[in-house]
């Protein structure tokens, strides 16, 4: 008799967690909040943390350093390989790339929780073009940084430069 009840009770408190989650999902869902898979903001990463290379959509490409030749000691420095200009629509190329150089800065968001990478280009940009994408959320996946275009906070963003070994 004790047994059946035991197992009856462990069954009905694995259901209850089971609808739980499948509601908590359900409510993200409506509310156009992504479930999982899209990058989040981080504001627990250092500035060292964050050189070296990324790669993401479109063959786009960030390297991040210090010590750029002709500039000051210590200053953060970026090349960039196939920039998107500010103006992309999602699987529009017609706006066109570049490749350019500058510095950055390692900042806090505007506003919002978490940090954020300002890139002030020296070269690159072609005048009469839109502006480049020149501020990227800094966010971690899977322990590692990465940078990503925060253009709309109800869905993953388009572009996501995840960092090289």
């Amino acid at each position: 008799m004790y047994g059946s009840m035991t197992r009856g009770v462990i069954f009905s408190c694995i259901f209850m967690l089971v609808l739980a989650v499948s509601y908590l999902r359900l409510m993200h869902a409506i509310n156009g909040e992504p479930s999982h898979g899209c990058p989040r903001a981080a504001s627990d990463l250092r500035k060292s943390a964050l050189l070296g290379q990324y790669a993401g959509t479109g063959g786009m490409e960030i390297d991040l350093a210090y010590n750029r030749p002709s500039a000051p000691e210590g200053q953060a420095a970026f090349r960039v390989r196939n920039w998107r200009y500010s103006d992309y629509e999602h699987g529009d190329e017609s706006s066109g790339t570049f490749d350019g150089s500058g510095s950055w800065e390692y900042e806090p968001r505007s506003g919002v929780k978490g940090m954020q990478i300002r890139l002030d280009f020296d070269e690159g940009p072609q005048p009469g073009k839109p502006a480049p994408i020149s501020f990227l959320v800094v966010g971690g996946d899977s322990g590692r940084p990465a940078l990503f275009d925060d253009v709309d906070p109800d869905v993953c963003p388009d572009i996501v430069m995840k960092k090289s070994d």
